[in-house]
């Protein structure tokens, strides 16, 4: 019987996963891992994880646990902190299936980071994939932007260089664990993760055979100066400020005004770029409430969407396009917030 160069290359894959699977049958036991050498880190604990559920640790800033995740296989969880610098402390994850399908997937952050994606890296081994994650080195909420200042070294962990510790450790941890590296290696992130994968392919383009990009938070000095901007109107005056109870009234006015414009009603602008929405119409006309906005609200909003100007008018950054002000994870998360705070004075 004939084989096709397709049944071929397949064959070969099949056979390669085999080996890897049966190298990791006879490989060193997982708690062994503890005292596994590395550069300028130190495996904090390796632990086998029977299957089930896992239920991740509370993340930093936060007095509610976060929700347990089922149907995961039976796993070597590696934790490891890295300290490259004297002010760094990366923490690393990496999670080694017992059903590893011979291939390596490293997951990016969201946010500001500062906790391991537990998410990415259960979802990823319940493909087969070992795993792994860092929190960028430090411990913060995803929103929270305080832990740079004054510690330069983080940032520049935050940047590029957790990513690499996170890497070269995962696949060192890999090969002792089923004695041998990876197959095929591959990083995928979205948001502060499309940065980070955007990151990879520039830095270090020989690291993995394939990179996943989504929704990259990229080109961070215009990208930060909306975020100021934003600020600056919202945070003019307290009058200024829009809660996030007047969203919902922002985004249904202009889904009013642009829903339609691609002849179909569906709660979605589809172009956003051809809405003419005035958020004028949404000027309070009796007592304010959250179904209108104030003359100095309106003005923050317009703000807004015009996006960040120098000093010369020439513009600096897109503003935000109208329409999806009240979506979950949006506005109120990275432009509002829960509510009004005016910064310490001096700040």
């Amino acid at each position: 019987m004939k084989m096709k160069m397709r049944d071929i290359v397949l064959a070969s894959s099949a056979i390669v996963s085999c080996l890897a699977m049966s190298n990791l049958a006879q490989a060193a036991s997982c708690e062994s891992l503890a005292g596994l050498p590395l550069d300028h880190a130190t495996v904090t604990a390796a632990t086998s994880v029977p299957a089930g559920t896992f239920t991740p640790p509370t993340l930093p800033g936060s007095t509610t646990p976060p929700a347990p995740i089922p149907n995961l296989p039976a796993f070597c969880r590696v934790q490891i902190t890295s300290s490259p610098t004297s002010d760094s402390s990366i923490g690393i994850e990496v999670w080694l299936p017992a059903n590893w399908n011979g291939k390596y997937l490293q997951s990016g952050n969201g946010g500001f980071a500062g906790a391991v994606p537990y998410t990415s890296l259960a979802r990823f081994i319940q493909r087969g994939y070992a795993a792994a994650g860092t929190d960028d080195g430090h411990a913060a909420g995803g929103t929270d932007a305080s832990w740079p200042l004054g510690h330069p070294q983080k940032i520049i962990d935050f940047g590029f260089r957790a990513l690499k510790e996170t890497t070269d450790k995962a696949k060192a941890v890999i090969h002792a664990f089923a004695g041998d590296g990876p197959q095929y290696s591959y990083f995928a992130g979205c948001s502060d993760g499309g940065r980070e994968a955007l990151m990879e392919s520039q830095r270090y383009p020989d690291d993995f055979d394939g990179i996943v990009v989504g929704d990259p938070a990229n080109n961070w000095i215009p990208l930060l100066s909306q975020a100021v901007w934003d600020m600056q109107a919202l945070l003019a005056s307290a009058a200024a400020y829009i809660p996030p109870a007047k969203l919902p009234a922002v985004t249904n006015a202009a889904l009013a005004s642009c829903d339609a414009v691609d002849t179909v009603q569906d709660g979605v602008i589809n172009n956003p770029r051809r809405c003419h929405f005035n958020p004028n119409q949404l000027l309070c006309t009796d007592e304010d409430n959250d179904s209108c906005l104030t003359a100095p609200q309106l003005a923050a909003l317009t703000k807004i969407y015009s996006g960040p100007h120098n000093s010369e008018g020439q513009l600096i950054n897109p503003g935000f396009l109208p329409g999806a002000e009240a979506y979950a994870g949006g506005w109120s998360t990275w432009i509002t917030g829960p509510g009004h705070t005016l910064p310490p004075a001096g700040r």
